[in-house]
């Protein structure tokens, strides 16, 4: 009976131990796994968010980037110079006098997927590509999901205070068949490259968006669909020669292991390697 007991009470400290992440649960956890709940105590993210013009198409609901930071809005922009992208700045420091953060990393994804603002703000001007000169993009308190939670964590081990996120294509739809099949119908329209911030035409807004702190490493992780290739090579012509970490895919060296897959182990698995890929 004693032995029996000593196992019930060894299952309950196992079963209070449990906690929860990201609706799942899990035994054990890494160190480097974080609540969520925890996260957003103090990373934010903030969001620009468009409709692009492109004739001949309805307009086409977008997201240009997103900061993750701990630092106030007013210090997270697109670069350090004049004419930076970022509303409310003069040369590298805002109009309050606060000096301006480049990115830690600058991550690089497929697309923004479901991303969505929580704030009202400048959300769904239509732009035509490419962006006037010294055009501002508005940032607006954006709702995180469970990739971005993957990412601060990333920041949390790294004691990172900014990263930013960019992708291979703008264009804003939470399923990867459906979003592929519209990558490949804009291919056949008159500037319809134009959602790619690695498109020919936004040469001078990518430009400013990959600025980032000396020796600051390019992440990759836009997963592992053989219809990304094209618009993964044509932003790996844009990167050629940088400080790149990634974990590779074992189908393609396109190609590469996205940051939150579905299951806990192989999230955990993922941030592991990343970990250890960065040093």
């Amino acid at each position: 009976m004693r032995s029996l007991s000593r196992r019930r009470s060894a299952r309950q400290i196992k079963i209070k131990i449990r906690i929860k992440i990201e609706n799942r649960e899990c035994l054990n956890p890494d160190m480097n796994f974080i609540y969520a709940a925890e996260l957003k105590k103090t990373l934010r993210c903030y969001g620009h968010f468009y409709r692009l013009n492109v004739a001949g198409t309805e307009p086409l609901l977008c997201r240009s980037m997103l900061e993750i930071t701990s630092l106030p809005r007013e210090a997270v922009g697109a670069g350090s110079e004049p004419a930076n992208l970022f509303s409310g700045l003069k040369g590298n420091h805002t109009l309050q006098g606060m000096v301006q953060s480049l990115p830690d990393a600058v991550v690089i994804m497929m697309n923004p997927g479901s991303s969505r603002p929580i704030e009202k703000g400048d959300t769904d001007s239509l732009l035509t590509m490419p962006l006037p000169e010294h055009f501002k993009k508005p940032l607006v308190l954006t709702q995180p999901d469970n990739t971005q939670y993957q990412l601060m964590r990333i920041m949390v081990s790294k004691q990172w205070s900014h990263i930013r996120i960019l992708n291979i294509s703008d264009i804003r739809d939470p399923k990867s068949t459906s979003f592929i099949a519209r990558t490949k119908a804009l291919d056949g329209i008159f500037g319809g490259e134009a959602h790619s911030l690695f498109s020919t035409v936004r040469k001078n807004e990518r430009e400013q968006m990959l600025k980032r702190k000396p020796g600051a490493p390019f992440i990759l992780g836009w997963g592992q669909d053989a219809g990304l290739i094209p618009l993964a090579k044509q932003c790996l012509d844009c990167i050629e020669g940088e400080h790149i970490v990634t974990v590779p895919a074992e189908s393609n060296p396109i190609l590469t292991a996205h940051p939150s897959p579905m299951m806990q182990d192989k999230k955990e698995a993922w941030l592991d390697d990343i970990l250890a890929a960065l040093g």
